[in-house]
């Protein structure tokens, strides 16, 4: 993914967690290295996911069948209230080795369960003890979200600034290694612009990267355009990262384009669930590269390479649409694989302002770095690695993975985790939490007013 570099056939030498040396057959001492064979093997950056909800890995698939409003209403006022700091620290840590697992070596955990100090700090240990590459993103309280579901459909409790200085200071004054903090404020669509306008300010303040949803279906259908909003106010800027952006116009994409906003599209939720359709071709139009997440695994699945497939499928679809109608047989395609994994890498890094440490094959990167075999029969043969990793791989194909570094996957296995124990643990975690809130397997929340 560095275009200095190329694609090639080669080795890469790590030093203290930093890529050294990229190149073919490479010379080290012998007994110097731990030689790591990657013959029958694609070697790429780890991915980079802008945009996950990870302690929500405890309500795996439960949402499948839902809409987006169903899940608001039921993940803030059903589910949420029942949620411990125990179903904190059981679902960020399934979250985050599922994560790794795939290959996705870094991501924004958009945690918006911060109802008591111990949800955040359950949440945050579980993050450092996973392995993985986190930025941290503060979501405030269940009680806060819940506010958006009731006229007039915006939270008007400002957040919890005591709180949130506090988790800066305790867990992230250093600002660097593998854990960092971001704010996941709930932003123009669901709060109004007095509490905008203070979350933002603390963020800057504090030095924090800014994610927030916005321009989705569900929230301020009638309150539009926010980004215009935002912009009017001096608000724009490079250090946020706007979710999905569905109903976004082409004015306000342009807006984020000068003031170097990221765009996370998390097609597959998007299209599935009724966010509307992922503005990757409006946004690519505005000069806007996306990055691309998960979202949540309580309606889809975790893996980047289902990411990718749909930011590929979904805009050829529609552009291949659109020629059709005017009767017309679409010969060329806009969007590329190697686009995708740009988005699914390079952007994801540059999103999260860690584009200089993470996101390609670089001397001088961290080596965030994953493996995948090609002599697994859904890959072989590989006549083009990057369609190969973007069409064929899968989270079975990802033999190794390195954050910093070090394995956390080796051998297609995580390493150092009890995989059963956590099972059973989450599984009974899971169990206890739907008991809790009177909810069954398969159950979908009724209409507004039971109609």
């Amino acid at each position: 993914m560095d275009p200095a570099v190329g694609d090639l056939t080669g080795d890469v030498l790590i030093e203290d967690g930093t890529i050294v040396a990229i190149g073919p057959d490479l010379k080290v001492a012998d007994g110097s290295a731990d030689i790591v064979d990657a013959s029958r093997h694609i070697v790429i950056p780890g991915f980079v996911d802008s945009h996950r909800h990870l302690f929500q890995a405890l309500m795996r698939g439960l949402a499948a069948d839902w809409s987006l409003f169903q899940y608001f209403t039921t993940m803030f006022g059903v589910l949420g209230p029942h949620l411990s700091p125990e179903h904190m620290s059981l679902g960020t840590a399934l979250g985050a080795y599922d994560a790794l697992d795939s290959g996705v070596t870094a991501v924004f955990d958009y945690s918006h369960n911060q109802s008591t100090p111990d949800h955040t700090d359950e949440a945050v240990h579980a993050l450092r003890g996973s392995g993985i590459r986190a930025m941290f993103g503060y979501g405030g309280s269940m009680a806060e979200q819940l506010e958006i579901l009731s006229p007039p459909f915006k939270s008007t409790t400002p957040s919890n600034e005591a709180e949130i200085r506090r988790v800066r200071s305790q867990y992230f004054s250093a600002g660097s290694g593998l854990l960092t903090m971001g704010l996941a404020v709930r932003g123009p669509d669901s709060s109004t612009m007095d509490v905008v306008r203070a979350d933002f300010k603390l963020a800057r303040e504090l030095g924090l990267r800014i994610n927030t949803h916005i321009g989705m279906g569900a929230l301020d259908l009638n309150g539009r355009p926010n980004v215009t909003r935002l912009h009017k106010e001096g608000l724009l800027g490079d250090d946020l990262i706007f979710g999905h952006c569905n109903l976004l116009t082409d004015e306000e994409f342009r807006m984020m384009a000068d003031a170097g906003v990221s765009a996370s599209v998390t097609p597959e939720d998007e299209a599935a669930m009724g966010h509307g359709w992922p503005p990757i071709a409006e946004l690519l139009k505005a000069g806007i590269r996306p990055n691309i997440g998960i979202d949540t695994c309580m309606a889809v699945g975790g893996d980047p390479f289902t990411a990718m497939r749909f930011a590929l499928a979904v805009p050829r679809g529609l552009a291949n649409q659109r020629s059709l109608a005017d009767s017309v047989n679409p010969w060329t395609l806009d969007l590329s694989a190697r686009d995708v994994l740009e988005f699914a890498t390079i952007e994801g890094a540059r999103a999260l302002g860690l584009e200089r440490a993470i996101g390609s094959l670089t001397l001088g990167k961290q080596a965030d770095i994953i493996m995948i075999r090609t002599d697994h029969i859904s890959m072989s043969p590989v006549l083009d690695p990057v369609a190969s990793i973007v069409h064929h791989a899968s989270r079975q194909t990802v033999d190794t993975v390195f954050v910093g570094g070090e394995a956390v996957k080796r051998d297609g296995e995580l390493v150092g985790v009890n995989v059963a124990e956590l099972s059973r643990r989450a599984s009974a975690a899971a169990a206890e939490l739907l008991d809790a809130a009177g909810v069954l397997p398969g159950w979908a929340p009724p209409p507004p007013g039971g109609h």
